[in-house]
Parts: structure tokens; sequence; C-alpha cells
């Protein structure tokens, strides 16, 4: 019996640390015991051609990956299954948190931080939906498989690339797997975060965005109220985006900006999911305050690492940096609550309000939680729930 070959086509993955970080959680998942398919990366300015997979003999069904897509490795077998025996369909797809077409987006009821807890949002996905499969007329351009004898309906110089779109002009049955999950990565450095939002004064005028990224935050406080935003990122090419949207725009580090005298003074200052990432982020904030007026506020947000699936995973001896995540590839700081409030206070901030954010969290995460719990009543729940930690404080 012929086997199952995943190519990965490399490409648009992030780059740098988190880039490296998202390869090894899809490494991870994939490998988890020895029954694991073959696993082949393509570069995306070099693919294989449709002659070329045919030259892979042992193979008969082809899973094909493009960018950054976690998927277990039972996933990866469901699919491959569905593809081998299904024969009405020439191609299958997962569904995803995130995709363009809306019959094939889908998202457990959870937040995952982990690869452990993603594994059991793909578990919860496969109970619910098994190998349930619904006919589509098109499918999204992330993940498919196929069988070999599909490729017969291909023009022979096709590459991976070009696959999903010659599979929509062919007209080619296309069926998703309803519980196959993958994870994708959304535009994450395009974010309102409205939850910041809430918390910078309708009067204030002068307003220091940390961690611009576009600039698409303060463009909507723009948008919102009559203020002047200066944007500071260490992106060149976002800077560059940002500078068409708010009034004042600086590249660096805002370790460097800060040491070189660049910036002014500031009613507000906004700093969300940025401090984690610094050297120093105690002399930052100390610095900083000598650029917010007297009253002005700081408002700022980092990542929680108190979270019960970060103290769950340690316990089982696994710390995986995950991108964008509380252990993200670039977080070289951690925070709780009681010492991301002592930064602030030990630069001579007051504190005006502490905030902690969470999502659902599954079953077996609240069983945890409440195991937790038992060991002392100084131990929060609320605490252990939250993945992000948010806080107002005044000069």
């Amino acid at each position: 019996m012929g086997k199952t070959a995943v190519f990965i086509v490399k490409g648009d993955e992030f780059k740098g640390l988190e880039g490296e970080a998202a390869a090894r959680v899809m490494r991870r998942l994939f490998r988890e015991d020895s029954e694991t398919p073959d696993i082949l990366e393509v570069a995306k300015e070099r693919p294989l051609r449709r002659k070329d997979l045919l030259e892979y003999k042992e193979y008969d069904v082809f899973v094909i990956i493009y960018g950054i897509l976690f998927l277990t490795r039972e996933g990866i077998n469901v699919l491959s299954d569905i593809a081998k025996n299904s024969r009405e369909f020439s191609v299958i797809a997962p569904v995803s948190n995130e995709s363009k077409l809306p019959h094939q987006k889908s998202a457990p009821p959870f937040l995952y931080q982990t690869p452990s807890v993603f594994r059991w949002a793909a578990e919860g996905v496969y109970r619910e939906f098994g190998d349930a499969v619904k006919e589509v007329d098109e499918i999204d351009d992330f993940c498919l498989a196929l069988r070999k004898d599909s490729l017969d309906d291909l023009p022979e110089g096709l590459d991976l690339i070009g696959l999903p779109q010659a599979i929509k002009e062919r007209g080619m049955k296309c069926g998703i797997a309803r519980g196959v999950y993958g994870h994708r990565y959304g535009n994450t450095y395009e974010s309102g975060r409205e939850d910041l939002m809430a918390h910078v004064p309708l009067d204030a005028r002068e307003i220091l965005d940390i961690g611009a990224a576009r600039g698409l935050f303060g463009e909507r406080l723009k948008k919102r109220q009559t203020c002047s935003v200066t944007g500071v990122d260490m992106e060149s090419d976002m800077i560059a985006v940002a500078s068409d949207r708010l009034d004042n725009v600086l590249c660096g580090d805002i370790e460097e900006v800060l040491d070189k005298g660049l910036l002014g003074h500031y009613d507000c200052i906004v700093c969300g999911d940025i401090l984690e990432h610094l050297r120093n982020p105690w002399r930052v904030v100390r610095m900083l305050k000598g650029h917010l007026k007297k009253g002005g506020l700081f408002v700022a947000s980092s990542p929680n690492i108190m979270n019960w699936a970060i103290l769950l995973d340690q316990l089982h001896g696994r710390w995986d940096y995950v991108p964008f995540s509380i252990l993200s590839g670039t977080h070289i700081r951690f925070f709780t609550k009681q010492t991301f409030v002592e930064l602030f206070q030990g630069a001579g901030y007051g504190i005006k309000e502490v905030h902690l954010q969470s999502f659902g969290i599954p079953p077996r995460g609240a069983e945890f939680i409440a195991t937790v719990r038992k060991l002392g009543d100084s131990i929060s729940e609320e605490e252990l729930r939250a993945h992000e930690i948010m806080i107002v404080a005044q000069a």
C-alpha cells in the first residue's frame, strides 16, 4: 500500500525568531510518535511540478501545505484517509480559524496558547465531526490533500503554487473535511486593539503609540478624537505604511529612540504587547515617565506568564515558543499581574486600573485550574485563566 507525503511549500512564513518558532511547532505536531508521514519542504521560488510529483512512486496521497499551518499528525492521517477512500472527491481540504471562504472557516470555542492545548482543540473538532466531508465548489489555498490519480486531470507543467487555482478552474470536485482543524495566522500586524483604545482619554491631544506597526491603532484614534499621534516601530516596512496614517513616525527600537532624545511630551502613551520584547523594560518605563505630561496616562499590556496552559506545560516539561502567543519567539521578559504592576510602581507611576483578559477555557483546563487553586487560598483563579494583563498608570 502506498504512503502519504506531506509537502510544505515555504516562502510566505514569518521571518526570524517567529518563523523558527513556527517551524518547530509544526515539526512537533507532525512528529509526535513513530507513525509519521514523510515530510518534504519545497521552496516557493523553485516549486515542484505535476510531473515531479508523479515520480514519487512510493506515495499514493499528497498533502500539500502552503506556508505556516498547525496541523496534528492525526489530522494529516484523516485527510489522507479521506482523500484515499472518498474517490468521488478529487481534493480534500481541512477547516481553519482563518479562511477567505466562509464554508471553510471554523474555530474551537476556546483559546489555545500552546501546542498541547491546540491538540485538545483539534481533537475536539474531530470528536464533533469525525470523517464528515462537505462538498464545495472551491477550497482555500492553504492546504489540500489529493490522490496521485487526481493529478491526471491537471496540466503536466503545473507547479504546486498554481494547484489550488487550477483545481478551481477545472471544476474538480472538492470536499471539506469538517473534522480536521488547522491553525493559521491572519494579519497579526493590523489590530485596532479596542481594549487599549477604551482607556485612552478622549481629551488626549498628543499620543505616543509604541509598537505602532502599520499604524492602524493610531489611525482609528485620530478618527475617534482630535489628536496628533506619533508612532514608533523598529520595522521599516511597517513604519513606512504608518507614515501615511499617522502625524509623525520614528523608526527604531524604543530603547534607542529614548537614548537619542527623539521623543516629545504626550498626554497618553500606549504600549500594547511591547515591553516583553525589550532588553530593559524597567528602564524604558522609567524613562518614558519623563515624556508624559503631568497627570498623563500610560496604557500598556503584556502576556500573562501565570496562564494555566503555560503552567500545565511546564509540569510536563514543556516550554514551547509559539508565534504571537504568551511564549512568542521574540519574548525575552515575562510578567505576572503583580510583577507587571511593580514594573510601573517602581518607576514612580500611580496605578489607576489593572485588568486581566481571558477567553474560553476547555474543560480539562478548568479542571487543572481547580486543582492548582487547592494549593493555597492566595492563588487567583482569575490570574490563572487570563492570557493578557492590561494596566493604566498615571504620571
